[in-house]
């Protein structure tokens, strides 16, 4: 399918000047915006605690009430007004319905379970709080902890962490050690904990792993006679209970992990006080402190520049060196710019963006890649035209390729942006800025750029003929010397 003729000739290598012009702008402003308003790092990078809060459908159109009411909890419970807390539409992308079940008694004594469905509204309430422990609440836990249990019992846990790992001095029975630990816990006002030995955590994992293999053996030797179901179902939560509590028994270790759940039931006390009748439930919650979350954040960007060396590296064996810093060049433009616009308007700046630009990145390069290719395709046939007719007659080759492949992989990226949700709309926000811009550069900024490398490197070959000749012809020099053997 074409839409573009074939003798089609536009003088794209006529415009490269205005077009350095305009991505120089570009880039300028991206840079000012990235150093004024920096990037606006999502949980993932900043840290912080996200909740997902359900509520009845239609019933709170109000999300600064929602934002108000957390803030006050964070207030009470640090004393401190400077965390940020923000409330948003969230999405899951399957809909907005929510299945509850409960048990219900019949009439001989037996309980059936019965499920209902209704529509609601969620909300992702983002805070940069990571614990609502301060330094003096983990002071006490740590000081309670050794008073009941010893001085000798080590206790270590991170500031910016609900986590308290114990290391006792001798080992003890684990079932009395956890219910010594809950009754502590619930004594110093924290109901929602749980208490885990070592040992437990690595029954938990061989469990699991003893169930999972099962299923494979199932599925092995059931053939079709197998039911999927069956096979694919996991271990419930009460089996591996009961497994659990029988594996347990009489069992010892002396190291213990304590999760203080608070913040998550904080929370939903709080939001079930100011919004009866409203509020459901927290669906789901998640926490990365700063420290994991800069590593994260320094990790992605290394991802970036990996890939860009590779892509240096690559260009430069399989196609010449002449192109390699073209399409660099470009793959910096469309990441940058990308990245300035993301710092003008604010949006969350998380792992799946930097998914995203890595994926800009593979999309510009074969933009590029398709252009370099026809290039040296027609290099040898048309060498004398010059290496910008050469370009121009590359990139009109193969513009009804690029403008069709452009232009599909942009009409699944609007979709995703106007009906998706939640994270999975920023990251085609970034696909629709990089794929435009990526197309963009490939034309304008990796194709000149190509031209003025060769430029450049015809320039030092002549200059190296030039240096030759003239240390030939110096007394002493190697023409001298043939003639004075002569």
């Amino acid at each position: 399918m074409k839409f573009i003729p074939d003798d089609i000739n536009i003088d794209f290598m006529g415009a490269r000047k205005k077009a350095f012009v305009f991505s120089g702008v570009l880039i300028a402003a991206s840079l000012v915006a990235l150093f004024a308003f920096g990037l606006n790092q999502g949980i993932d990078f900043k840290g912080g605690s996200a909740v997902v809060a359900t509520f009845e459908k239609g019933s709170m159109t109000d999300r600064g009430a929602i934002r108000s009411s957390v803030s006050a909890l964070l207030e009470s419970e640090l004393g401190d007004v400077d965390n940020e807390t923000s409330v948003q539409d969230f999405s899951t992308g399957v809909g907005s319905e929510i299945t509850t079940c409960q048990d219900v008694p019949q009439a001989d004594g037996s309980k059936k379970k019965e499920c209902s469905t209704r529509d609601v509204d969620r909300f992702l309430i983002y805070t940069e709080v990571t614990t609502l422990i301060n330094p003096e609440k983990r002071a006490a836990i740590v000081k309670a902890i050794q008073e009941k249990f010893g001085d000798k019992t080590r206790v270590q846990s991170r500031e910016d962490s609900d986590t308290f790992y114990l290391y006792f001095d001798a080992d003890t029975d684990i079932l009395a050690r956890e219910a010594a630990l809950a009754e502590l816990f619930k004594g110093l006002g924290y109901e929602h904990i749980t208490a885990t030995s070592d040992y437990e955590q690595q029954l938990e994992v061989e469990f699991l792993r003893a169930q999972d293999l099962a299923r494979q053996d199932a599925r092995a030797t059931g053939g079709e006679d197998a039911n999927a179901e069956e096979l694919d179902a996991g271990p419930s939560q009460a089996e591996y209970d009961a497994k659990k509590a029988q594996e347990l028994v009489g069992k010892t270790d002396k190291s213990f992990t304590v999760n203080v759940e608070e913040l998550r039931g904080v929370v939903t006390a709080r939001l079930a006080k100011d919004f009866p009748g409203k509020f459901i439930t927290v669906e789901s919650s998640m926490s990365v402190s700063p420290s994991v979350g800069k590593d994260l954040f320094n990790n992605g960007l290394l991802a970036l520049l990996y890939a860009i060396i590779g892509i240096l590296i690559y260009i430069t064996v399989r196609f010449d060196f002449r192109y390699a810093p073209g399409a660099v060049v470009a793959l910096i433009h469309d990441v940058t710019i990308t990245m300035g616009i993301f710092a003008i308007i604010q949006v969350k700046f998380s792992l799946p963006i930097i998914a995203a630009l890595l994926t800009i990145i593979g999309y510009s390069l074969n933009d590029t890649i398709v252009v370099m290719d026809r290039v040296r395709e027609t290099f040898d046939t048309y060498r004398g035209q010059g290496m910008l007719k050469l370009l121009n007659r590359a990139i009109n080759s193969t513009l009804s390729r690029t403008v069709l492949t452009s232009a599909t992989t942009l009409f699944s990226v609007i979709a995703i942006l106007v009906f998706g949700g939640g994270q999975i709309r920023d990251f085609a926000l970034a696909l629709f800025i990089g794929i435009t811009i990526g197309t963009y550069s490939s034309i304008y900024i990796a194709s000149p750029l190509v031209y003025y490398m060769d430029q450049y490197l015809e320039r030092r070959a002549a200059q190296h003929k030039e240096d030759s000749r003239a240390g030939n012809n110096k007394p002493g020099g190697k023409s001298n010397r043939a003639k004075a053997a002569v």
